[in-house]
């Protein structure tokens, strides 16, 4: 006999990606039909007027190319660390240090933080031949404070 406990949790998480799906005008990108994403998501808009933010979809065998060599490309530093490093430099705050999920004061700060990157991290880019290091990258912009309605965004032409 299943566990009902197991059965109310797997209940709420997809309430969870439903309610998540009402706020957004368009369909939900696959990272965030996952309830345990979602119900992170929701507590980020719930908890914290600060918005927009970008939501990570990581790919580790993009860091993980040449299994001698840990790091992208067999070279140690470049790692998913090292890019949350670089988001938490640029003012970016990692929600609940899940390493996912990171807030933005302003829209500006993202843009910065997007432009700065083929400087600061240009091994993040594609690479022919390489497992890109993300699956999808998607911007989340807080729409109405009142509603917790929101936008998203493809986000993920900011790493190719």
């Amino acid at each position: 006999m299943s566990n009902p406990l197991t059965f109310v949790r797997q209940k709420i998480q997809e309430q969870n990606v439903k309610k998540l799906a009402k706020k957004s005008p368009t369909s939900l990108p696959i990272v965030l039909q996952n309830p345990q994403t979602a119900d992170i998501v929701l507590r980020s808009i719930k908890n914290d007027n600060e918005m927009p933010a970008l939501l990570f979809d990581w790919n580790n065998s993009g860091f993980n190319n040449n299994p001698a060599n840990p790091g992208r490309n067999g070279i140690a530093a470049q790692t998913q660390a090292a890019i949350v490093a670089n988001l938490v430099a640029y003012g970016a705050t990692d929600y609940g240090n899940y390493g996912f999920l990171f807030i933005f004061q302003s829209d500006a700060a993202i843009g910065v933080w997007a432009r700065n990157i083929k400087v600061n991290l240009p091994w993040v880019k594609s690479q022919p031949g390489v497992p890109d290091v993300c699956n999808a990258l998607i911007r989340i912009n807080r729409v109405s404070p009142v509603t917790g309605n929101i936008h998203l965004e493809d986000f993920l032409a900011v790493l190719e």
